[in-house]
């Protein structure tokens, strides 16, 4: 062949450029290739690729997280959701759940003191269901610690 910048050796290896109008890129490196193929990369970063089955785009990812603050209690109290609550048990504790949950609400209860079997932590639904019943939810292991989220108003809280 005539032309020293395409070779063939056990296939094809094109040091040219090929062109679009020949179903190529028109890009001389991997990376230029990629560049040109994917949308624009400004303001990018963090992002991943994802179509909608006819073109693609760069997406955000959302977390599928609550931040949560931490609480220390020694008393009973009305708990907020989206918080954790570190209970002290050096004494029995009546909780109380939020009366207006939303779908979704969290909330994270630890025996702090390791002493709930003797001194229960007991989690009052507040109107609401409990595992789909009206019930309490009764903490009686030491160190114990107990997840919640509310799935709304037919099952209620549910343990995790």
């Amino acid at each position: 062949m005539a032309n020293k910048d395409f070779k063939v050796k056990n296939g094809i290896d094109i040091q040219i450029p090929l062109p679009v109008s020949m179903g190529g890129t028109g890009q001389t490196s991997t990376t230029n290739t990629l560049n040109s193929l994917l949308p624009s990369q400004a303001s990018a970063s963090g992002k991943f690729l994802t179509s909608d089955g006819t073109n693609a785009s760069w997406g955000t990812i959302t977390p599928q997280f609550v931040p949560m603050t931490a609480n220390s209690t020694s008393s009973n109290i009305t708990l907020v959701s989206n918080n954790i609550y570190l209970v002290d048990t050096a004494a029995a504790r009546t909780l109380t759940l939020p009366s207006s949950p939303n779908s979704g609400d969290q909330i994270k209860i630890f025996d702090a003191s390791n002493n709930a079997l003797t001194n229960n932590i007991t989690v009052q639904p507040n109107g609401n269901k409990m595992q789909g019943s009206v019930q309490n939810l009764i903490i009686d292991s030491n160190a114990a610690s107990v997840f919640l989220i509310y799935t709304g108003s037919t099952y209620g809280w549910m343990v995790a």
